[in-house]
């Protein structure tokens, strides 16, 4: 099984490179056509305009962008709608929404190998660390400020949209492209406190439920999550209210904490959907209760991050988070730490490190 991971994932990247040449002549034939329709149709793309005019570059010589989205761009419109059970029912309801119809936005979901931990500190207020592991990433941050629902800071690999790293959101096309970022975060802090991290479990597909519940991909719960729930308590419960889908046959769990510093792992297994108080958690399903079962990186990673907890009784501070992460990072092989954040309840700031680097990072407030 570890071996067809490894083998699908190098296939992956393959597959990433052939079809980054396929976007540039993608985006070379329709461009001009598109910016011509918007041009004559600003009300039409207004929404659209707005956000593709947030986009910048954060730090360009490692091709980290940020963007931001007033309203919640159609997801309540999606919930309405039933969801979606699959990647491909994102891309059909995103090409109408941003596109309205013109051209299409793929959208996957390729899966993470991570690390993260959640505490308290000595003043009783809540911190979290995340590392994403994967391969040449191109991070988008999205701010995201719904109307009826909970301002957020996320992050979106763009790769997920344009399935290549080299493809980037500086022309106007691709930035139409990056709307989609709102639809697949990796992982989110939002106002009230809430964290949400996907992580992937190596231990094969998430097995398909089929119920009479509306559906989520695994990034459209993480999106519901940030906008709507304040408490481990209130996701829990909104997620069970939908069956959870995972893509490309790559499980997944999410773990989730908030600012009380209660902290689970939502895991899905034979169909069912587990919750495991956790407060660290890498690659494997603990509901199973098999450290080895993620790998003996998962494995070693999980245990330093159990030795850190346990070691500081659960209390940690920022920094010690950040020194964990940094402790737990890949920094040689084909997967490495490509971004880590550190939240801090008490400032409502999110630190980013990029690369494993951890001297020098950037900071977002959740709420201006």
């Amino acid at each position: 099984m570890k071996e067809e991971l490894e083998n699908g994932r190098k296939k992956s990247l393959t597959d990433k490179k052939v079809s980054g040449r396929r976007w540039k002549i993608f985006l070379t034939i329709f461009c001009a056509g598109v910016i011509a329709l918007i041009g004559g149709a600003g009300i039409l793309f207004k929404e659209e305009l707005k956000i593709t005019g947030s986009i910048r570059p954060v730090i360009e010589e490692k091709n980290i962008y940020y963007m931001e989205v007033e309203g919640d761009y159609h997801f309540e419109e999606f919930l309405a709608l039933g969801g979606a059970s699959s990647d491909r029912e994102v891309s059909a309801f995103l090409t109408n929404c941003i596109s309205k119809g013109f051209y299409q936005v793929e959208v996957t979901n390729e899966g993470p190998a991570c690390s993260t931990i959640s505490a308290l500190d000595s003043e009783g207020s809540h911190v979290f660390g995340r590392n994403f592991d994967w391969g040449n990433s191109v991070p988008i941050i999205v701010r995201c400020m719904p109307e009826d629902g909970y301002a957020s800071i996320s992050t979106c690999d763009f790769q997920n949209i344009t399935e290549s790293p080299d493809v980037l959101p500086k022309d106007f096309m691709v930035k139409m492209l990056a709307i989609a970022s709102v639809y697949v975060p990796m992982d989110g802090i939002n106002e009230a406190g809430l964290c949400v991290a996907d992580l992937e479990v190596n231990e094969g597909g998430m097995i398909e439920t089929d119920t009479e519940k509306p559906d989520l991909t695994i990034t459209t719960a993480i999106r519901l999550l940030l906008n709507k729930a304040a408490t481990v308590e209130e996701a829990v419960e909104l997620l069970g209210q939908y069956d959870i889908h995972a893509s490309g046959g790559i499980s997944h769990h999410l773990a989730i904490c908030d600012a009380t510093g209660a902290s689970v792992s939502v895991e899905f297994v034979k169909g069912e959907m587990i919750v495991v108080d956790t407060n660290y958690i890498t690659n494997f399903n603990l509901a199973n209760g098999d450290i080895t079962a993620g790998g003996e990186s998962a494995k070693e990673r999980y245990e330093l991050l159990e030795s850190i907890y346990k070691e500081k009784n659960g209390v940690l501070t920022d920094e010690e988070i950040k020194d964990a992460l940094c402790r737990v990072s890949k920094k040689e092989g084909e997967w490495t730490t490509q971004w880590s954040i550190v939240y801090r309840q008490d400032t409502q700031t999110v630190g980013y490190y990029f690369d494993g680097e951890y001297q020098d990072g950037i900071s977002f407030q959740v709420v201006d």
